[in-house]
């Protein structure tokens, strides 16, 4: 394994930081294990050379392939599950109560997608008993190309199906063989998966209802997390919702946004 240096680290880390927001000064030996790979696939002897590679290909893809073996992409279904309780008894109700058109809804750091088609399960409950819901659809967006593939296809090893309630799983889960299930295709219909750098506006030009950013935040620095804060916050319709991990909280110079319930946000109304 090639080991790197002080002076090659610090490059790392001030490419990550500067180009995604990502925090990776405690991340040196995970830096150098994920990233044998990607050295070893370019034929380069050093991670002088690599940078100095990457900084020159004008396709990303060699950038790509490090952010697909630097982020991390822990997530499973039904993560946090009383988000999804709120979810049903306020936000679902108050949102289409007063929405007549589309309900647009954004999870942000979608990983390889069980919490996107957590939120779509919820959603399509809501939906089924009630009849003047009004139609909604799901961007999944994250900046790993590796990952959006996986969560595109909608297929999971059996395992991560006991966390799905069993009635849901009946509705939404089809088993492809011994071993994996897939999400049902009308629920993969109405999520919409794209690839997106969080440090950087968003290509779709709607503004949300809801957006999801869980669990992301943690591995931002300060000064990026003040900056994703107010990206979402700016992209959130007056009265939207922002949920974010348990683990995050957002203080009073952070955002203007009215906290409900712990990591639970709402845009003053106009």
């Amino acid at each position: 394994m090639i080991r790197l240096t002080e002076p090659e680290f610090t490059d790392i880390v001030e490419y990550f930081r500067s180009h995604y927001g990502i925090n990776l000064e405690k991340k040196k030996v995970l830096i150098e294990c994920r990233m044998s790979k990607e050295l070893e696939r370019y034929e380069v002897t050093s991670f002088t050379e690599y940078m100095r590679l990457l900084r020159r290909d004008g396709t990303g893809g060699i950038a790509g392939g490090m952010v697909n073996r630097l982020t991390t992409n822990y997530t499973y279904f039904m993560r946090e599950p009383a988000h999804f309780s709120i979810l049903s008894e306020m936000v679902f109700p108050e949102l289409f109560a007063k929405k007549y058109g589309l309900c647009q809804i954004w999870c942000a750091g979608c990983a390889t997608g069980e919490e996107c088609y957590t939120l779509a399960m919820c959603l399509d409950e809501y939906k089924a008993g009630n009849s003047s819901a009004v139609s909604a659809r799901i961007l999944a967006t994250d900046i790993s190309e590796e990952v959006l593939n996986k969560a595109e296809k909608g297929i999971y090893p059996v395992r991560e199906i006991e966390n799905i309630p069993p009635a849901w799983q009946e509705r939404y889960c089809v088993k492809v063989d011994k071993n994996n299930f897939r999400v049902n295709e009308n629920l993969r219909y109405n999520i919409r998966f794209r690839k997106n750098n969080l440090m950087e506006p968003l290509a779709e030009a709607s503004r949300f209802d809801l957006i999801f950013c869980r669990n992301v935040m943690i591995y931002f620095d300060r000064d990026s997390r003040k900056q994703l804060v107010a990206r979402l916050e700016e992209s959130l319709n007056p009265g939207g919702y922002l949920f974010i991990g348990h683990a995050e909280l957002l203080s009073r110079d952070e955002t203007t946004l009215e906290q409900i319930y712990p990591s639970v946000y709402r845009k003053t109304a106009v």
